[in-house]
């Protein structure tokens, strides 16, 4: 969410009607009381107001990236946003703000849903608000080893044929990779991305007209390539999560002992 978006972190008053002692020029109504006509940017709620000023901000560890856990402070509160229609202001929001304890990077998010109210918690809210990561990460694998930027076409019919065809190929990838995965660990030396599902497809399908020696010798050689870039990406993997583990430590900040967004495994 942008930074500049409006929103009241009280709810504000609207007119229904004039009162009995109003003069002058007709105004419309219904319409916001005059104090509470202008909302504040998400920005400056979260930097001055005193709900989130006077809260403490509460730590989670947010996922756990090839380079390490990601841990977030948070802070929230209710509040109620702009509308365009006749009612003018919105139901009852929740207001997240989120800084990483590494980076100072802050992200915005608003929700049409409340803590506490119904089945929903915080940890439910920031599950949903970060999995955009994942979606984003598809995209970006799509773009880049399935050539869903490709777009060499016009028209609304052909974008959309090219966009399901890369779409059933991520699928594809996607369903072997986790067919074939032994371990989600980037660590791990057994952890397969989709780049090298990919060039295995590429090598079965650029081999399928030689001759069974020529197979064979093409295989091995991908076997080979892939062990390599298996054992190379868990190497920096750890690395990464070394390095991650020690900055996070030297702030004070031990991630295994911190609240975690992904849902507990259930018991076996």
């Amino acid at each position: 969410m942008p930074p500049y978006l409006h929103a009241w972190l009280n709810k504000p008053e609207i007119l229904k009607k004039p009162c009995k002692i109003c003069s002058g020029r007709p105004k419309r109504y219904p319409r916001l009381k005059r104090r509470d006509a202008k909302p504040s940017e998400v920005q400056n709620l979260a930097k001055y107001s005193p709900a989130f000023t006077k809260q403490k901000p509460q730590r989670y560890r947010i996922k756990d990236t090839a380079k390490g856990p990601e841990v977030w402070e948070i802070q929230w509160s209710t509040c109620w946003r702009k509308t365009h229609t006749d009612g003018l202001v919105s139901n009852q929001c929740t207001l997240i703000v989120a800084r990483n304890v590494l980076t100072g990077e802050v992200k915005y998010f608003l929700s049409n849903q409340v803590p506490g109210r119904g089945s929903w918690t915080l940890r439910d809210l920031l599950r949903i608000a970060f999995g955009r990561w994942q979606v984003e990460g598809c995209f970006r694998e799509a773009k880049e080893e399935l050539g869903l930027d490709h777009f060499e076409c016009r028209g609304w019919r052909c974008i959309h044929r090219h966009l399901y065809v890369a779409i059933l190929n991520g699928l594809l990838c996607a369903r072997v990779r986790q067919k074939l995965l032994p371990s989600e660990l980037a660590t791990s030396g057994e952890f397969l991305t989709m780049e090298q599902v990919r060039r295995a497809a590429n090598v079965f399908i650029g081999t399928m007209h030689l001759t069974p020696k020529a197979r064979r010798e093409a295989y091995a050689k991908e076997v080979s390539n892939q062990q390599y870039y298996s054992r190379r990406n868990a190497t920096a993997a750890r690395s990464h999560l070394k390095s991650r583990l020690k900055r996070l430590e030297e702030i004070g900040i031990y991630a295994d002992k911190i609240k975690s967004v992904s849902p507990k495994s259930p018991p076996c």
